[in-house]
């Protein structure tokens, strides 16, 4: 199960290592350029979209995960309804105090198990699949694409990072396509949902394991359209789609017992 604690910023998304589906951690912090990672260094490779900075001996790690974001970006930013982006710039840390050391000024105090951060809609941080105890290359490439989802709602609204934060974290997660099923999940044999207003709370975990069902159910019952509105509403689901939000969360509820077979 994830662990966030709880802390004194207002605007971050802590990503943590035990749970499949993770989200990065955000700082709502726009304009400036992150600062490069201490160390070596870092080599530099270009593709359309994205540039990356990377520790030596992460080549083939980086060849994945740009590959998988190339192969995304045109899906996801077309499923949120941008035209284009800015390059974005994503950096790989080979320790997780190299990430912390880059990104303080923006994100101040990180915890030791996040790994990884967006600091503005063009500016990507996360642990190398090759330092010990991350990756594996496959899952940094998912959650690259969970990011890169990040990136491209604070483009559409850049109050949107974790305001609120079941949306912000349910539109990434299901655009990375982090299903989880809810069979899985006790809690989900509740009589009654969680209430959405649980999932803001950063030692609460269980938004990356219900947010793609939650963007599942706007874009089931309202078309894909309807994720772009509600990021540029900031979730405001009674003025984008005439539902009060504890209409919505008990339409959801009905819908995912239906879906999953609850």
């Amino acid at each position: 199960m994830i662990l966030q604690l709880q802390r004194p910023w207002a605007l971050f998304a802590p990503l943590m290592r035990p749970l499949a589906a993770l989200a990065g951690l955000f700082a709502a912090a726009c304009g400036a350029a992150p600062p490069a990672p201490s160390g070596p260094a870092p080599e530099t490779r270009t593709t359309d979209h994205f540039v990356f900075h990377y520790p030596a001996g992460d080549g083939a790690a980086v060849t994945t995960v740009a590959a998988r974001l190339e192969g995304e970006y045109a899906r996801v930013i077309a499923d949120l309804g941008v035209a284009a982006m800015p390059q974005i710039r994503v950096t790989f840390y080979a320790d997780h105090a190299s990430l912390e050391s880059a990104t303080r000024a923006s994100a101040g105090v990180i915890p030791p198990s996040a790994s990884g951060l967006v600091t503005s809609d063009t500016a990507i941080h996360l642990m190398s699949p090759n330092a010990p105890g991350w990756g594996p290359v496959a899952q940094v490439a998912v959650d690259a694409v969970h990011e890169l989802a990040h990136c491209v709602s604070l483009r559409i609204n850049a109050r949107i990072a974790n305001n609120p934060r079941w949306f912000w974290e349910s539109v990434a997660v299901y655009e990375a396509g982090q299903r989880v099923d809810l069979r899985t999940l006790s809690y989900m044999a509740a009589p009654t949902p969680p209430a959405f207003a649980s999932l803001n709370t950063f030692d609460n975990g269980r938004v990356y394991e219900l947010g793609y069902s939650i963007a599942e159910f706007v874009v089931a019952r309202w078309g894909q359209p309807a994720l772009a509105a509600l990021i540029a509403a900031n979730a405001d689901t009674a003025a984008v789609l005439g539902l009060p939000l504890p209409d919505f969360e008990r339409e959801w509820f009905a819908f995912v017992r239906d879906r999953y077979r609850l």
